[in-house]
C-alpha cells in the first residue's frame, strides 16, 4: 500500500545554501525545539541524533499545500545503519519524520529495515519520508 501511495504523491524540493541542521538550529531555535522535541525518545537509544549526526545540507520542500524544511542525517561512522528523514513546516514548527534501522550483510548491504514514523506523519508525508531513507 505504501508503495502505491508513493507513486502519487509529488514534492516540490529547492536546496537551501547548503546550510546543514546543527547551523540551522542554533539560527532558528524553533528548528532547534521542533527536532529535539521530535528525537527525544531516539535519543535515548540512538545518542547520535542529539547532535543530528552524519548530515547533509538542509532543504526546502513542499508536501501537498505545506512548506517544510527537510533535515536528515545518518550515525557517524556507520551511515548505512541508521538514518532520520525529518519535516518541520516552516509555518508552525510542527514536526514529523521517519528513522531507518538497517540490519546489514558482511558487504554493508541491507538485509531488514525497520522503519519508525516519528509523531504520525499522514500518508502523503510517509511516502515522501520512505523515499527520502533510501536515497
Amino acid at each position: 500500500m505504501l508503495a502505491a501511495a508513493i507513486s502519487f504523491v509529488t514534492a516540490t524540493v529547492s536546496h537551501a545554501a547548503d546550510i546543514y541542521p546543527a547551523d540551522l538550529a542554533k539560527q532558528d531555535a524553533n528548528i532547534a525545539r521542533a527536532f529535539s522535541d521530535l528525537a527525544g525518545k531516539l535519543k535515548k537509544k540512538h545518542a547520535w541524533v542529539r547532535k543530528f549526526g552524519v548530515t547533509t545540507p538542509t532543504e526546502d520542500i513542499t508536501v501537498g499545500s505545506t512548506s517544510y524544511v527537510r533535515l536528515s542525517g545518518c550515525k557517524p561512522h556507520d551511515c548505512p545503519s541508521e538514518k532520520y528523514v525529518v519535516f518541520i513546516s516552516k509555518s508552525d514548527y510542527k514536526a514529523v519524520g521517519a528513522f531507518v534501522v538497517n540490519r546489514l550483510d558482511n558487504g554493508a548491504n541491507p538485509t531488514r529495515s525497520d522503519i519508525y514514523w516519528l509523531r504520525q506523519p499522514d500518508t502523503e508525508q510517509m511516502a515522501v519520508l520512505a523515499s527520502s531513507l533510501f536515497q
